[in-house]
């Protein structure tokens, strides 16, 4: 719409250029017809003074009673002569003022011609002017909705500049907690690999301990058949006595079945840890899933389980008084 204002205003002033030039030429014409007033009127002067002296020629040659001799005929051609010259210029006169009224008429025909283009020309030029204060108008709202696009654009910018930083701070943080977790991860695998260490270690000693027990019950009952079963403990030896039902590394002297007693079906991939209760009434099992399940020592029936693990539980522990448990 800017482009097509300009080249509105572009052809008004060629418009307005070309009624400059008429305007122009219409006042070179009246002047010219100015002049051929003045000029007519001037011949019409002429015209009057040449029929006064043509009267007084005749009123002359009247009253002289046609003149005498030579003097007289010479008189006479000369003063026909001067009428004849007269009428010439008469009618000379005459001619240029048929020509003036001529011109003066097709002027005043150009004249109404282009007063008509210039009421034209105005009323375009007047709607032209409304057509340009309207689109002014429109100008005004357009930047006046620029502007308000602009200002909701720079908000938005604000606001996508916060969440960009909101973002990088949150990335940031993310990396953090990424190698926070990579380090308890390596230092968790690093306590579950020697803390299976310690515990292969122990169920070795157990076993070697087991063995020489069932060695020297082997002797034992060799030696006094009739004394029954002994346990030995701590290099002493004690008589028979009755079977174990909690056993516990913690306590005492522990024997490791050499033989399975029971099975229990875990519903587990994989089984990282087993713990079990100093009373030996219940068994904690945790593993690749992130749950703990308890389970009844003797039955071997589920008892309940434990949710809140976000990764494998890799170690299971039960506190000495059976009322916590450490996953």
């Amino acid at each position: 719409w800017e482009a097509r204002i300009l080249a509105q205003l572009e052809q008004r002033e060629v418009r307005v250029a070309t009624v400059a030039k008429v305007i122009q030429s219409y006042t070179r014409l009246a002047g010219k017809v100015g002049e051929f007033a003045n000029h007519s009127r001037d011949a019409e002067a002429r015209s009057r003074e040449v029929q006064g002296e043509h009267e007084r020629l005749l009123t002359s040659y009247g009253r002289n009673g046609g003149g005498v001799g030579a003097g007289g005929g010479r008189g006479m051609s000369l003063a026909q002569q001067r009428i004849a010259d007269l009428e010439r210029d008469i009618e000379g006169l005459k001619e240029e003022r048929t020509l003036l009224y001529r011109t003066q008429g097709t002027n005043a025909q150009r004249l109404l011609d282009l007063s008509d283009k210039m009421r034209d020309t105005d009323e375009r030029l007047r709607q032209q002017e409304l057509e340009i204060m309207d689109a002014h108008e429109a100008l005004r709202r357009s930047n006046a909705k620029i502007d308000d696009l602009r200002a909701t654009l720079k908000e938005k910018d604000g606001t996508i500049q916060i969440l960009q930083d909101e973002m990088s701070a949150l990335q940031l943080e993310i990396v953090q907690i990424e190698d926070r977790g990579r380090r308890l991860q390596s230092e968790n695998d690093d306590l579950v690999k020697r803390w299976m260490q310690k515990m292969n270690a122990e169920a070795e000693k157990i076993n070697t301990v087991t063995e020489e027990l069932e060695l020297i019950k082997r002797k034992s009952a060799a030696l006094s058949p009739r004394m029954g079963p002994a346990v030995f403990e701590d290099d002493q030896f004690f008589g028979a006595q009755p079977p174990l039902t909690g056993v516990s590394a913690q306590h005492g002297a522990s024997l490791a079945p050499r033989n399975p007693v029971g099975k229990i079906d875990a519903r587990m991939e994989e089984v990282h840890s087993i713990a079990i209760s100093s009373s030996g009434e219940l068994l904690a099992v945790g593993g690749q899933s992130t749950t703990v399940k308890v389970f009844d020592a003797e039955t071997g029936e589920g008892v309940f389980s434990l949710t809140g693990c976000l990764k494998a539980v890799n170690h299971v522990e039960i506190s000495t008084d059976n009322t916590m448990l450490l996953a």
